[in-house]
């Protein structure tokens, strides 16, 4: 449900893009174009059927790995998803003691100072090293038909200890895919057999870092921060460049491509800013302070944005030239530390805060503002398609791209069967209603509501895919597809 929090524009306007049946793959992180758009949506329907909408497929048990296995979203490619996973198996037999510095949320930490905080950090930190040594680590690559969920093939390795499980992207270009694996190891599968192409460790400190930037592939270059930028032969994993350890730092965001003319550049957020770079060489080109934190940097068309962490830092548009970025506007209203943006028909849709937005793109003013009945939202990206903008974050909603107002046209959630359906039809089905009437009932509710859904929804922190008309999320346990073309 979404809560009115303010209109800034009258009027009205219906935006939907071209409805061709052709698909494009949304072959790395964000899509074929790093924007988080399917270009060649067919249409899509406009609410859930009356009866729920149930998954074309869904694999549970073939991921055996994909349960607590990080946030990395699948991919899809040439009739095929993948998905990484980082996987950790208890070897020791002992039972382990509760840990004495467990992670604390915000509202645990009252009455630290931050050095008190730093201190029990360095703690955590160290105890769960310790304790990793009772577990041996695995990463695990998944090739899916697109159309069935028929597991294809799998490539699992053994891999290192993270604080947090590697979490990046994979992408495939020319018939292969590229991944940043857990530490610092670069890999390049055949896309087609899952063999290993080639294998690079990248230079650098490695403890237990997780890096989470994945990979782009241009001008014969597969570029990717690892603590900080490399350019690698995509063909042969010879690194060709390595970036300034201070000036190119980047823990989680991804590159992306500018292109203007027969050139291709690479943009990517480092060191707090945003810097443009031949893919080539490595060779820096420009610089701007733009406050840019861990959401992937979006080029459309000349037009770069960039969202930061912090409101103060905010979303930014530059124009582009190969001489530099001119800033054109700034919008201070939300913010997020890794969710990124989308753009449909020269407006912008962002997520951060509980909030939604609709941003002009062309001078950075808000239409329109809603809040998000969603319990802390972060990290995940929208995605669009047929003039719709879709958010997987505990449950599936989708609202028109409409500039005019913020007009919710679905918000399913998603149960153990793998059923995708508005919140009312399950209330109705558990008699909720009746059962809540009573003290007893209300318990006995709670019971059922836990048990429908508890461990079967999105993945929260990974990112659905959109390609020619299914929807592709990642669950907690596994991955289902969704065809939402309208019949």
């Amino acid at each position: 449900m979404f809560v009115r929090y303010a209109t800034l524009f009258a009027g009205f306007v219906l935006v939907f893009a071209g409805g061709s049946i052709a698909a494009a793959d949304w072959d790395q992180w964000r899509g074929e174009r790093r924007d988080g758009v399917d270009h060649d949506s067919p249409a899509l329907i406009d609410s859930l059927p009356d009866d729920g909408l149930k998954p074309v497929w869904i694999s549970r048990e073939e991921l055996s790995g994909a349960k607590s296995g990080g946030w990395s979203s699948p991919i899809v490619a040439d009739g095929r998803l993948y998905l990484y996973t980082h996987t950790k198996t208890k070897v020791a037999n002992d039972e382990l003691p509760p840990k004495k510095f467990p992670w604390l949320p915000p509202e645990k930490r009252t009455g630290m100072s931050d050095a008190d905080y730093e201190q029990y950090e360095i703690n955590r930190r160290n105890e769960d090293e310790q304790r990793s040594k009772n577990y041996r680590f695995d990463e695990v690559i998944y090739c899916l038909d697109a159309s069935s969920g028929k597991l294809l093939w799998e490539k699992s390795v053994s891999s290192f200890y993270t604080r947090f499980p590697q979490s990046g992207t994979p992408a495939v270009a020319n018939g292969r895919l590229y991944i940043l694996g857990a530490g610092r190891v670069a890999r390049c599968l055949d896309a087609g057999t899952g063999k290993e192409i080639w294998k690079q460790r990248l230079p650098g400190e490695f403890r237990d870092e997780f890096l989470q930037s994945s990979f782009v592939v241009t001008e014969g270059m597969a570029v990717v921060s690892c603590d900080h930028l490399f350019g690698l032969d995509a063909a042969t994993g010879e690194i060709v460049w390595e970036g300034d350890p201070q000036k190119t730092r980047a823990d989680h965001s991804s590159p992306t491509v500018w292109k203007t003319g027969d050139s291709s550049h690479v943009i990517a957020n480092v060191a707090g800013e945003t810097a443009c770079f031949d893919p080539k060489t490595g060779r820096e080109l420009w610089r701007i302070d733009s406050a840019a934190g861990n959401a992937t940097p979006l080029v459309v068309g000349d037009t770069l944005l960039t969202y930061g962490s912090s409101r103060k830092s905010g979303l930014r548009a530059y124009r582009l030239s190969t001489d530099g970025a001119e800033h054109l506007w700034t919008f201070n209203k939300v913010a997020d530390p890794g969710s990124s943006p989308v753009v449909v028909d020269d407006y912008v849709y962002v997520q951060g805060e509980r909030r939604l937005a609709c941003v002009n793109l062309e001078d950075g003013s808000s239409e329109w503002m809603e809040n998000l009945d969603v319990d802390r939202p972060r990290y995940t990206s929208l995605i669009a398609g047929d003039g719709k903008v879709i958010y997987a974050f505990d449950s599936i909603l989708a609202f028109a791209a409409d500039p005019a107002d913020c007009r919710e046209l679905m918000k399913g959630r998603i149960d153990k069967t793998g059923l995708l359906a508005e919140e009312s039809i399950f209330r109705g089905r558990l008699n909720m209603n009746e059962l809540e009437k009573t003290a007893e009932g209300q318990k006995e509710a709670e019971r059922l509501w836990r048990n429908t859904f508890n461990g079967a929804g999105p993945l929260n922190c990974a990112t659905p895919v959109l390609a020619n008309g299914r929807l592709y999320v990642r669950l907690e346990d596994g991955v289902a597809c969704y065809d939402l073309r309208a019949k």
